[in-house]
């Protein structure tokens, strides 16, 4: 999970934007291998996933209360999802796919 907020709003501070650079970033550091077999931890690859591939219809859970959001679905390692929250930040999450029928996707603070 990651928590995201700017203080000046733009394209790059966008839920498609930062759940994109989440989903790349956890697709990079624990499924390399298994998307560029025998590469080395310093050759560069473009990124798996684009702001193409974000569903902005998506719903997710924020306090008990459903809301909009955006996912990514499409990835065979991953699960993405996440939202606008109201203090002007966002949040996102990237799960692993096969721990997905264990997990019920919902964000709420910690106590």
């Amino acid at each position: 999970m990651r928590t995201t907020w700017h203080r000046d709003p733009s394209e790059r501070s966008s839920v498609r934007s930062l759940l994109v650079d989440h989903v790349n970033h956890i697709l990079m550091n624990q499924y390399r291998q298994e998307l560029w077999p025998g590469s080395k931890p310093w050759d560069q690859h473009a990124p798996t996933v684009t702001g193409r591939m974000v569903n902005s219809q998506a719903r997710t859970v924020i306090n008990g209360v459903d809301m909009p959001g955006a996912e990514v679905d499409t990835d065979p390692f991953v699960y993405g999802i996440g939202a606008q929250l109201a203090g002007g930040g966002v949040v996102t999450a990237v799960l692993p796919r096969t721990e997905l029928k264990h997990i019920q996707v919902q964000f709420t603070p910690r106590t």
